[in-house]
C-alpha cells in the first residue's frame, strides 16, 4: 500500500525477490513520491554490501501499468528515486 492507504502507484521490484527489506512500506512511499503522481516501475537490486542500487526506472507515465507492457527506460527518473532514498536516508548507491 503506498501513503495514506492509497495503493502503489509505482511498481517496485526487489532483486533478489526474497530479500526487501523488513521496512518495504516506508520504501515503496518514497518511490512513489518520487513519481509525483505519476505511475512507473522501478528495480531495486540488493549489493553484497547490503545496500540497495536503482538499476532501472520507466518513465513517468499518467495511468496505471499493465502487467508486461513495455514502457521507455529513463535515466533522469532513475536518479530521481535514487536522491529520493538517499534524502531519507535508506541505504542507497
Amino acid at each position: 500500500m503506498g501513503s495514506e492507504g492509497l495503493p502503489a502507484r509505482v511498481a517496485v521490484e526487489w532483486v533478489p525477490g526474497d530479500d526487501c527489506p523488513a521496512d518495504v512500506d516506508k520504501w515503496q512511499r518514497v518511490v512513489d513520491s518520487a513519481y509525483a503522481g505519476g505511475y512507473g516501475r522501478v528495480r531495486l537490486v540488493r549489493q553484497t554490501s547490503g545496500n540497495w542500487k536503482v538499476t532501472s526506472a520507466t518513465t513517468m507515465m499518467p495511468r496505471p501499468t499493465v502487467e508486461g507492457e513495455t514502457l521507455p527506460m529513463s535515466k533522469a527518473m532513475r536518479e530521481a528515486v535514487r536522491a529520493a532514498l538517499r534524502a531519507r536516508g535508506f541505504p542507497i548507491l
